[in-house]
């Protein structure tokens, strides 16, 4: 049991020192604002001060916690690491913690993309090269190396994991489509002298045929057992300009007992592209959800990762929402809170924290593929380099992969063998 004395005893102070050494670093811990007490106990101890006490080790107090910057927080380089809020030779580490995941840059931010996104490059993490390793974690387990120094007994429980979870934007290629966009599509084919596809969809839309989408789900299906657990986030919605599934009432009946009665997949919850400003369709979306899906938990991940700080989260919160996994960048791979370890939203506006838990995912393969322009070995390369990150502090590493690229089908068929060849090395 480690005992942490807080000197400045907060919300804040609990929440991330509850999350860094008690998550984080697997350690039991008591916290305490009774200094006399604490100076006389024994055994492992941790002080979060402005002054050094006897016997225990110290993480300094700057104050940044309680005023948090109004800008970029002052930046410095300890034991070879970047850090922030540097004091001396050491640096507030919870405060630098805090600053990163409760997300404070984030909801100061007022940049926004064509999608109404942050842009990457206008992020903190992202700027100041937090964002391309998990520095909060690598910062946590040099705490935990110096914590074993005195108290050689303290064990750290940190497992390496992967989470792999797909993004099932379109449920169906051809199944399931209005007739007049399967018409439509039919004269396009034909105009651009491809009777193949043209005859493929209506050998789908007649029963003659599986629909080609259906191979993603099935390759998540067989590597399921390669990964800590794997995620379906379907789009319940169609017929937008950004929104490209069938419906529920319009899947096949196989794909129904499918989604259901696979204990070895876990279904999310991909709320449609405009419900991160328009609260009744997210409404609509999850009652659909809990009702054709009958989700053991409610998890999410956003359509295009719209989202905003903090009406998203706290509407999610609100609807009994325990996971989101939104955190991440739509156009490079990277660390977008500088951690690979999951953590529960900290609500900076209201100054208190939540239950609802982000996971943030290092690299997805349309980010990579359509935004960063690679191919299949420059994205098993850049998913490798984010994996042998993510397994050097023995973290979370959560990918993320699309129907289309899974089923292989057409111009996709290169993207099966990448996605096989990055679960393997993933392997837990």
């Amino acid at each position: 049991m480690l005992l942490v004395h807080l000197e400045h005893p907060s919300p804040r102070a609990h929440w991330i020192v509850e999350h860094t050494i008690g998550r984080m670093l697997g350690l039991p811990l008591r916290i305490t604002s009774d200094a006399g007490a604490f100076r006389l106990a024994t055994g492992p101890r941790l002080s979060y001060g402005t002054e050094p006490i006897d016997g225990a080790l110290q993480v300094p107090w700057t104050g940044a916690l309680a005023q948090l910057p109004a800008h970029d927080p002052p930046t410095g380089l300890v034991n070879g690491m970047p850090v922030l809020f540097p004091a001396g030779a050491s640096f507030d580490l919870f405060a630098a913690a805090f600053f990163l995941l409760a997300l404070v840059d984030e909801q100061r931010c007022v940049a926004r993309d064509a999608h109404d996104r942050i842009p990457s490059e206008a992020l903190f993490a992202v700027r100041s090269g937090l964002a391309d390793r998990p520095w909060i974690d690598h910062w946590m387990l040099e705490l935990g190396g110096r914590l074993r120094q005195p108290w050689p007994w303290l064990e750290i429980d940190r497992v390496y994991r992967h989470m792999l979870t797909v993004d099932v934007d379109n449920v169906l290629r051809y199944a399931g489509r209005p007739w007049t966009r399967a018409l439509g599509a039919t004269l396009k084919d034909l105009a651009r002298f491809r009777p193949g596809a043209a005859l493929e969809r209506w050998m789908v839309r007649t029963g003659l045929r599986r629909d080609p989408f259906l191979r993603a789900l099935e390759l998540a299906e067989r590597h399921a057992g390669a990964s800590s657990g794997t995620i379906l986030f379907l789009l319940l919605r169609g017929g937008d300009v950004h929104d490209h599934a069938v419906e529920p009432d319009h899947w096949p009946a196989e794909l129904h007992r499918f989604l259901r009665h696979d204990t070895s997949l876990r279904i999310g919850l991909h709320p449609s592209y405009a419900t991160s400003t328009e609260p009744r369709r997210l409404e609509a979306e999850v009652a659909t959800y809990e009702r054709r899906l009958q989700p053991r938990a409610l998890l999410s991940r956003q359509h295009f990762l719209r989202w905003r700080l903090p009406d998203t989260l706290r509407r999610l919160a609100a609807a009994g929402f325990t996971e989101e996994h939104s955190l991440g960048f739509p156009d490079r791979a990277g660390f977008r809170a500088a951690t690979c370890t999951p953590f529960p939203w900290y609500d900076v506006e209201r100054d208190r924290p939540t239950s609802l838990m982000l996971w943030p995912f290092a690299a997805m393969d349309s980010a990579l593929i359509e935004r960063s322009g690679l191919g299949p070995e420059g994205v098993i390369a850049a998913m490798r380099t984010m994996i042998d990150e993510v397994r050097a502090v023995q973290g979370t590493f959560v990918s993320v992969w699309h129907d289309r690229y899974l089923s292989g089908h057409r111009e996709f068929a290169r993207w099966p063998a990448v996605f096989n060849a990055v679960v393997k090395h993933a392997r837990p």
